[in-house]
């Protein structure tokens, strides 16, 4: 991989706010038409995309197709809303009551595009995270232009991508510097604090997004950093539902932390169950039926052995099921710990140590009061997700729906995580350090929030001075 010099990124920046003036001048449907083009021309190569990838992260080309057509979906839906507007249209205070209150100007609001924005794709999507995911999608929705850090663990994809949404761009008489890239840490750390980006989408580790994230708030103009950093996404699974449906719940958790080689955000990490010894059992069985395979990388291998022995050195941590990890090929198994409550308190922060694989930790407890000393500790994640029977936990419920509005993004009752619905009522996001900026979701139509900003004016009146905004 050929990495972009410090002068070589500034040209591109340079360039992109070039094609920004242009970009964010034309009419809406002139950019809803160049994106709705960059979606069709992905799926017209989604097949040769898929197995590209599939060389590069093993993903799996089912997989790959299916994610290809959720990118082109998302893109879609950024035309949509910038061809016909519902979170960022216009606002008027006369819209109220047909007049101003009496006294008051009028006012007039409108949402304005940024300017030049740079991305940093995931490694575990290689399209619907990544150079014309989700955070790309919105941004060109929003009218800005996209300076894309190219993630290192696919960079034949990506190069491919960009060709192609470049070459779309080009066929619609657009700038094809509207989509741009650069390639190493180095000019990903300069991307950040180059003055003419005005805000940051980055997913992936802590470590890493910490570290922009400081860059960007350290600016002379600091700019916001939407960043998806990482979670310890817990089930909290009640007696009554264990009882009612212990089987099921065992083979649908070992599908959900095996999805992918656990290799999703939304991974189920903590199991929170009451000590049941049968669906501990029944669980590591339905886990390591799942087998075994690759995750994303070499690097991404040796990872997961390095979290995996930090987590397995907790207080009273012992595997119930081994997960095999071949540092050669790279391929791992589903591996379970398990720890009592008492000592997950005592050790909570070495125990909630994420590891990106498949693994996850059953904290066992013995009264329902340990469920709120769990709850205490947790920090700020993605997703919670309650498992439970009515009425028999209608209070256990409520106390954990409280933990859920208070430290999470979202909340699921007698499902799982894994899986994230494109949906104007998703989020996913969650508080720090799921997230640097919660209120602002990086999957549905609120994500064109992140690279918007109000501007009101007040006291005009009449069309020839509308006409200006």
């Amino acid at each position: 991989m050929i990495e972009t010099t410090i002068e070589e990124t500034n040209a591109i920046v340079e360039s992109s706010r070039r094609a920004f003036m242009q970009w964010s001048a034309v009419p809406a449907d002139t950019r809803a038409s160049c994106i709705e083009a960059i979606a069709d021309a992905l799926d017209a190569y989604a097949d040769t995309l898929a197995e590209v990838a599939d060389t590069e992260t093993h993903l799996g080309r089912p997989r790959l197709v299916g994610e290809i057509a959720r990118t082109t979906f998302q893109l879609r839906s950024f035309a949509t809303e910038a061809r016909h507007p519902t979170l960022t249209a216009p606002v008027d205070n006369e819209a109220v009551d047909g007049a101003p209150p009496e006294g008051r100007p009028s006012l007039h609001k409108v949402f304005v595009p940024l300017g030049p924005v740079a991305v940093f794709g995931a490694g575990n999507f290689p399209f619907a995270f990544a150079d014309v995911g989700g955070d790309t999608a919105s941004a060109l929705g929003a009218g800005c232009t996209v300076v894309i850090k190219q993630h290192p663990g696919y960079p034949r994809t990506s190069t491919e991508v960009l060709r192609i949404a470049r070459a779309a761009l080009e066929a619609e008489g657009m700038t094809p510097d509207v989509l741009t890239t650069v390639m190493g840490v180095d000019a990903g750390r300069a991307l950040v604090a180059h003055p003419d980006i005005q805000a940051v989408g980055f997913t992936g580790s802590l470590e890493a997004g910490r570290s922009l994230w400081d860059i960007a708030v350290s600016r002379p103009r600091p700019i916001p950093f939407f960043g998806e950093l990482g979670s310890a996404n817990p089930v909290f699974i009640t007696e009554a539902a264990v009882t009612a449906r212990g089987e099921t719940i065992a083979e649908d958790a070992a599908a959900s932390i095996a999805l992918g080689r656990g290799q999703f955000c939304t991974k189920p990490s903590l199991l929170i169950v009451p000590r049941d010894d049968e669906f501990i059992d029944l669980l590591a069985r339905h886990l390591a039926a799942t087998g075994e395979g690759p995750l994303l990388s070499t690097r991404s291998t040796v990872r997961f052995a390095d979290t995996k022995a930090i987590v397995t050195t907790g207080q009273g941590v012992s595997e119930v099921l081994r997960s095999r990890i071949d540092t050669a090929t790279g391929a791992v198994s589903a591996g379970l710990l398990q720890v009592a409550a008492d000592d997950f308190l005592a050790d909570h922060q070495t125990i909630t140590t994420e590891c990106f694989g498949p693994l996850a930790v059953v904290i066992t407890y013995t009264t329902t009061d340990q469920l709120a000393e769990i709850a205490q500790v947790l920090e700020g994640g993605l997703v919670l997700t309650i498992h439970a029977e009515h009425p028999a936990d209608r209070d256990t419920v409520l106390g954990l729906y409280e933990l859920g509005k208070r430290l999470f993004g979202r909340v699921v009752t007698n499902g799982w995580p894994t899986g994230v619905a494109v949906a104007p009522a998703q989020h996913h996001g969650g508080p720090y350090p799921a997230s640097t900026l919660a209120g602002f979701t990086s999957v549905g139509l609120q994500a064109v929030m992140r690279f918007v900003r109000p501007v009101t004016f007040q006291g005009i009146t009449g069309s020839s001075w509308e006409e200006l905004i």
